[in-house]
């Protein structure tokens, strides 16, 4: 591709993003391949041992996953025995979901590794360098 002009750099961030997030995706699904578990899953089991008791709508809105994809997850969770579905007494329409005793210690290892995973994706940094790409990424997020 010579003699063509390099995009401009807020095009270039945005194919930069999508490949990190598909490395770290990559990395982070295989460390939890030994559990069964993706980095959907962690995702879920990470929102739902931070809240204790969640709901479908409010994962979904947390993690911004699709009601299908979702449905998924929370499928296999169950399936593997690791996340319980308790319908509410009030609104017979409404679960809540929340980790089993197999799945806070499924995430307890999980986490492990995943943490493991992510000191080798990130060795190559300083902390100053991490605390300034968190910073401009939450920004980012943000919309500030």
């Amino acid at each position: 591709m010579t003699g063509m002009p390099s995009p401009p750099i807020r095009l270039a961030i945005g194919l930069l993003l999508r490949r990190s997030h598909r490395r770290a995706a990559e990395a982070l699904d295989e460390a939890l391949r030994p559990l069964g578990l993706t980095g959907r899953h962690f995702g879920v089991m990470m929102l739902l041992d931070r809240e204790q008791v969640s709901t479908q709508r409010d994962l979904i809105r947390a993690t911004g996953s699709d009601k299908a994809g979702m449905t998924r997850t929370i499928a296999d969770l169950q399936k593997l025995g690791h996340v319980r579905r308790e319908r509410s007494t009030e609104d017979r329409r409404l679960e809540y979901l929340s980790l089993t005793d197999s799945g806070r210690s499924a995430f307890a290892t999980a986490r492990a590794l995943t943490g493991a995973a992510a000191a080798r994706l990130f060795d190559g940094f300083s902390d100053e360098e991490l605390d300034t790409l968190a910073r401009l990424l939450r920004r980012f997020a943000d919309g500030s």
